[in-house]
């Protein structure tokens, strides 16, 4: 059967998991979701109402941290992170006024700047907490206090006369004002009150943008993103979001089909070898073809590749095609994973920019769990802070690290789905499901140290003998695979007719290591078209050194060069056309040596003798300090083409 023909959902699982899934969301709950101090500081931003002095976006720190942290619980039903997450939304509760308005800013850019962004994250962090909350009185103040929100907002912006019209009311054309679409729709599902879908409505016809019909555009297929005419990749996405649920509501399959083919063009023009988008800044800019061009260290912002995430996951839930979670898959593995602060970090950055040139008298040192930027050529992590904003205690905080949170909940929340008659493994980490399935409990179980290993051992225990139908992805970048029991291949998934009450099986997916080479263009010249705001590269030509590259990638694991290892990030470099071999980090010396803690290490020969190290790009770098790069400047390019 065509998956997509199939009602794909998250289940309800009892879930024990294993991998850098556990560690991260532990890491954040620790590090963020039970600081209060930091809740209340966020909330405080919609008393002071400072945003407004300074065209600022404080407001949005709460919502989006909100929004991970319930996430993330759904998963992780930690009690703790319950309590904490409940004392900041009664405090939030407090920050109205009496007319239901919540805003971070005041004055004349009242509804305009950044200031509905923030009141949609306000709206989306309580909307996702109302979903896991367990006190209905709570949940009735959460349903009032979204309503008074609301209607504000619809009092004041609008196309009626008087009002002020959404495509003008915010930056970037009003993009991201427009993506208030989300939650409004989600409102409208929460009440059932019409207005609500009839300002979704205004803003669909709309098309998000002033002069530019995003949806339109997206339709019709005739341009690329990086042509729409507006190119804020975070803030266009998030209006796709709020497409895709504007279509679960009304039905229409013209809505539907614009997400996917908006989707499919990021695919082919944008999504870099590590997962993320936007090499000109936070902007689309044909980055598939742009890897190794220059840059200034503002590239593959975190926010763009979470907001990536949660967009495919939309998609393959609405599709089943396991290519949007192919895509999930190398964004966690490289551009997420190595965004993630384990080490607490301090960014130069913010010394630089606050105490050196404005002469700022005091910056309180201030951990940020996420990364702003992904590196790809010579470079550093942590070189600059994405989306930095000053708070009025001399801390500071950024978009980034409030926003980490749901890239995490979007992995987990895709591993294991429900799919009509059965259950799609779809993720392989490490740990145990429990669920029901057609009045059977059920556990599966996943063994494996993928995608380091090869191999994935599934195992799973029914209460009966039902049929259960285990659909098990079959990763795009794998060209064969193996598997000890009785299946069949259905498009990109192995499926298996599970019956008896205890069965296992044992999945193999070969991983040769693949070179990468950078793309060429097909057109002479690249025309990125005029932008009021931001970065405007209206004229771009792929110089023929931006062909002499090699990267390397197995699996969906990509490597990149450390200078710890003794080899410059920047060298010109003439390997053998032989690969040597891979192993776990722990077990490469020179890794170990050199103190760093790598999950997988690549050696590699060149002609001279000389071996080069390289490790999984989520690994490299991040000490903050030493130089990475994924591109080896290559004196001898291989033939051949892009794997």
């Amino acid at each position: 059967m065509d998956l997509g023909k199939l009602a794909l959902a998250e289940m309800d699982l009892d879930r024990t998991t294993e991998g850098r899934e556990r560690e991260v969301a532990e890491f954040l709950i620790r590090e963020q979701f039970l600081n209060g101090a930091l809740w209340k500081k966020f909330v405080d931003q919609f008393r002071e109402r400072i945003d407004g002095d300074t065209a600022g976006w404080r407001g949005e720190f709460w919502g989006k941290s909100m929004r991970g942290a319930a996430m993330i619980y759904r998963f992780f039903p930690d009690p703790d992170l319950y309590r904490a997450m409940t004392e900041t939304v009664r405090d939030m509760l407090t920050a109205a006024d009496p007319d239901g308005k919540v805003t971070s800013y005041t004055g004349e850019n009242e509804y305009r700047v950044w200031d509905l962004w923030c009141r949609k994250y306000v709206m989306l962090g309580m909307e996702y907490y109302y979903v896991i909350c367990g006190d209905d009185a709570l949940k009735s103040q959460i349903v009032s206090f979204l309503k008074g929100l609301a209607d504000d907002i619809l009092c004041h912006v609008g196309k009626e006369d008087g009002k002020i019209p959404i495509t003008s009311s915010g930056r970037w054309k009003g993009v991201n004002s427009s993506s208030i679409l989300e939650p409004m729709v989600k409102l409208y599902r929460m009440t059932d009150e019409k207005r609500y879908l009839d300002f979704a409505s205004y803003i669909v016809g709309e098309g998000c943008a002033e002069g530019i019909d995003l949806f339109e555009c997206a339709f019709e297929d005739k341009k690329m993103p990086y042509q729409y005419g507006v190119t804020k990749a975070y803030e266009i996405m998030s209006c796709f979001e709020g497409l895709y649920e504007y279509y679960l509501v009304t039905g229409v399959e013209k809505y539907r089909e614009t997400v996917i083919r908006f989707a499919e063009a990021l695919m082919k023009s944008e999504v870099t070898t590590v997962g993320s988008i936007g090499l000109t800044h936070e902007l689309f800019d044909h980055g598939a073809v742009r890897e190794t061009a220059p840059h200034d260290d503002v590239l593959q912002e975190t926010c763009v590749t979470v907001t990536w995430m949660k967009l495919l996951s939309r998609l393959f839930k609405l599709t089943g095609d396991p290519k949007y979670a192919d895509e999930i898959e190398k964004s966690w593995f490289n551009a997420y994973l190595g965004a993630v602060n384990f080490r607490k970090n301090d960014s130069p950055y913010m010394y630089a920019k606050f105490v050196k040139k404005y002469g700022c008298p005091v910056l309180k040192r201030t951990f940020l769990p996420f990364d702003s930027y992904s590196p790809i050529t010579a470079a550093r992590r942590g070189s600059k802070v994405g989306g930095n904003q000053m708070l009025s205690d001399g801390s500071y905080f950024g978009c980034c690290a409030a926003i980490g949170g749901a890239g995490v909940a979007t992995y987990l929340g895709n591993a294991v789905v429900k799919a009509g008659d059965g259950v799609c493994l779809v993720l392989y980490q490490n740990g145990k499901y429990r669920f029901r399935l057609d009045g059977e409990d059920v556990l599966l179980s996943v063994d494996t140290d993928y995608p380091i290993g090869t191999k994935v051992r599934v195992g799973v225990e029914k209460t009966g003998e039902k049929a259960m139908k285990l659909r098990m992805r079959i990763p795009g970048w794998c060209e064969s695979c193996s598997f000890t029991e009785p299946s069949v291949k259905n498009g990109g998934w192995i499926v298996a007719d599970v019956r008896a009450s205890k069965w296992s099986a044992e999945l193999d997916f070969a991983m040769p290591v693949k070179r990468l080479f950078p793309m060429k263009w097909e057109e002479d010249q690249i025309v990125l078209e005029k932008q009021t705001i931001g970065p405007v590269l209206t004229s771009v030509r792929q110089s023929p050194e931006e062909l002499d590259y090699v990267a390397f990638k197995r699996g969906p694991v990509v490597f990149a060069l450390d200078e710890r290892l003794g080899r410059k990030a920047d060298a010109n470099f003439d390997l053998k056309p032989e690969i040597a071999h891979v192993v776990p980090g722990k077990n490469n010396k020179n890794v170990t040596d050199a103190g760093i803690d790598a999950a997988v290490t690549l050696e590699l020969t060149e002609k001279d003798g000389n071996t080069v190290t390289l490790m999984d790009y989520a690994s490299a770098g991040q000490d903050w300090k030493s130089i990475i790069t994924v591109w080896l400047h290559h004196k001898n390019s291989f033939s051949g083409i892009r794997q």
